[in-house]
Formats: structure tokens, C-alpha cells, sequence
């Protein structure tokens, strides 16, 4: 039956993924909801709550408020919030079924927030329909086209910097490299932004940012030498700056050396289906590919695709892949093991799809 789900439970939202790009910026975030959506956030799709703190707030909308687009009381209680901070860098408003549904004028709303309370405002129309890695590319697409317009890069009313600001000479650029796509629902279990860092500086990298972290990175990002994306909500953003800047970038994810061997030295595998974010399950199966020359390796993912990764649309998708093609190991969410027991199973946690804690 379509949509129906008997092993494994609801993915991440694109509200979380939003949510996750901003969270550590000293932004005040806001989502457009009655409450539910945030609690869903924050007590779920958010691994950094328990140990870090972000202002993330309920615009607590009541039934009436959302009919009848009370907009002026949402201001209210932003102002109120922004006089507590004093020193919030933005205000960003999120979206939730609530706003998809009655229509909700973002742009409106972007002039608002920075007319009444003189601070930067990003909207992300994000509608609680779509998946984690969609909110992901929004926020990023949002924060390059609202910080990109600053002293040394004017931009037209619909945030399209003209060609005269692209970067032509080599010597004016950032001897840095930009991380897109490093999340806690994209990293290995057992990774963390530091890592990474560490991980690329020891591969000949020079200076390493990982966009969410700080918003200079954002406004910097025209002069990079180049950029890393990790996952697929990191290709959009990537583009965007190649095509108008001419950053050019790379697609991989930094694993540690020989990780392919680490997964499978007890296995003999002949068949095996990777199961996770596509870009990292490519980069493994390349792995695979080169220390396991005799296994064949296929990936699939449930978000957006990318490389020779399989679109899984369904729970059944997974399901009905396993048995055509026959594999003998699965590597994947330990989640996944419930919808093909009997087979062979590596555990590669994801924690969009289980919410399995760092």
C-alpha cells in the first residue's frame, strides 16, 4: 500500500533539516506552527539539544491565528524575544504545513521582520511535506542569496548577483575550502564537524569552514578556492556559487582510510546494497569497489539521489530491491533490518531515518 510504513518510521522532516543548517548561527529561529512541529525538532530531529542550546521558538499559533493570518501578533512576540536576546544575528522563519496551506505571503513577511526590527530576516518555505535534505538546500539557498548581498556584492531584487562580482583573478581568493552538507543527520555516527576538518586539512586541504557554523562564512563564500559537498542537500548551494562565482567543487565524503574494510573484513560478501545519504553511500561503494574488486556494490537511499544511487520512493521500494537483485549483505540504518530479516546486515546509522543519537 502506498505511504505505508510497517518497519520503519517517519523520516525527518525538511522543517528539521531547515532547522539543523541554522541552529548553531545565534539566529532566532522561528517556526510557523501551533507547537507540534517544534517539539518534533527539538525532542527528535535535533541530537545537539541535548548538550547544546539554540533560540528556537513556537510562533504558538491558535486556529484562529492561522485562518485569519494574524501576522501582526507573530511580530509581537518576535519583538519580545529580540529584546532578550539584544544580539540575535538573524531572525528566521520557518515553515510548516500551517503557512503551506493558507497561503502565506514570505516575502511579506521577510519585509516585515526587517522594516519593524532593523535585523536580516530569512524565510524558508519549508511545508512538513518534503524530507530533511530539502529544508537543508532551502536554508543554505537562502543564507548564500541574503548574506551574499552585502558591501562588496550587490545583487538584484531577486538575490542573482550580476556577473561583474564574480571573482576573476585566482589571487583574491580565500585559501579555503567550504564544507556543504555536514549535519548530524548526514554524518557518520561517530563523525563530527572537528573531524572532518581534520580529516580534509590531513589530505593537503588549507583552511576548512563548515557552512552552519558561523555566517561570515556565508558572505565569504564568493572567494573560496573551493568547496566540499558531503551530501546531497550541499549540491544546489555548490552549484550556485560555481556557476556564479566559479568556486569550483568536489563531491565525496571525507571517510576514514580503508572504512570499506573496517564494515566488511568479517563478511564475504558478493552482493552488497549500501543504504544512507547518497553521496556518502557512493563514496563507500567506490570503496568497496576498490578493496573488494570481486563484490559487486549498489546503493539506494531514500532522500535525494545522486551518482548511480537507486530513487527509493517507498518502504516497499527497499523491500522488493532486496529480493530482485538478491543481495547477500545490506549496509544501512539499523531500522532497515526489520523489513529484510534473514539477510546479512551492517549497521551504518542514519539518523534521519531512526534518530539514533550521536
Amino acid at each position: 500500500m502506498k505511504g505505508l510504513m510497517k518497519y520503519l518510521s517517519p523520516f525527518a522532516p525538511d522543517i528539521s533539516g531547515a532547522t539543523e543548517v541554522l541552529f548553531r548561527m545565534n539566529g532566532l529561529i522561528v517556526i510557523i506552527d501551533a507547537g507540534g512541529c517544534t517539539g518534533n525538532v527539538c525532542g527528535f530531529d535535533e541530537p545537539r539539544w541535548k548538550t547544546e542550546r539554540s533560540a528556537i521558538f513556537s510562533a504558538g499559533l491558535r486556529d484562529l491565528d492561522a485562518i485569519l493570518g494574524r501576522d501582526e501578533a507573530m511580530m509581537g512576540k518576535i519583538g519580545d524575544v529580540l529584546r532578550l536576546m539584544g544580539d540575535a544575528e538573524f531572525l528566521a522563519l520557518v515553515g510548516t504545513p500551517v503557512p503551506s496551506v493558507i497561503a502565506t505571503d514570505y516575502q511579506a513577511l521577510k519585509r516585515m521582520g526587517q522594516r519593524r526590527f532593523g535585523i536580516r530576516t530569512l524565510t524558508i518555505p519549508t511545508t512538513g511535506m518534503e524530507l530533511y535534505d530539502k529544508g537543508q538546500e532551502r536554508a543554505y539557498m537562502e543564507l548564500l542569496r541574503e548574506y551574499i548581498r552585502d558591501e562588496n556584492h550587490a545583487s538584484d531584487s531577486l538575490g542573482q548577483v550580476s556577473g561583474e562580482n564574480e571573482i576573476s583573478d585566482e589571487a583574491d581568493r580565500i585559501c579555503a575550502m567550504g564544507i556543504f552538507g555536514a549535519t548530524p543527520m548526514d554524518l557518520l555516527e561517530s563523525d563530527t564537524e572537528d573531524i572532518l576538518r581534520e580529516r580534509v586539512l590531513g589530505c593537503g586541504g588549507s583552511d576548512v569552514r563548515v557552512f552552519g557554523q558561523d555566517v561570515k562564512d556565508f558572505t565569504d563564500a564568493p572567494g573560496f578556492r573551493e568547496n566540499l559537498v558531503i551530501s546531497p542537500s550541499g549540491l544546489a548551494p555548490a552549484r550556485y556559487l560555481k556557476e556564479r562565482y566559479g568556486v569550483p567543487y568536489e563531491v565525496r565524503y571525507p571517510l576514514p582510510d580503508n572504512y570499506a574494510g573496517f564494515l566488511l573484513d568479517v563478511m564475504k560478501a558478493e552482493k552488497v546494497l549500501v543504504v544512507h545519504q547518497a553521496v556518502l553511500a557512493e563514496t563507500l561503494r567506490a570503496q568497496i569497489s576498490e578493496a573488494y574488486p570481486d563484490v559487486i556494490c549498489d546503493t539506494a537511499t531514500f532522500f535525494m539521489p545522486f551518482g548511480e544511487s537507486i530513487a527509493l520512493k517507498e518502504e516497499d521500494d527497499f523491500i522488493q530491491l532486496v529480493r530482485d537483485r538478491d543481495y547477500d549483505v545490506i549496509v544501512g540504518d539499523p531500522l532497515l533490518e526489520r523489513a529484510v530479516r534473514g539477510k546479512r546486515f551492517v549497521p551504518l546509522p542514519h539518523f534521519a531515518v531512526s534518530g539514533v543519537p550521536m
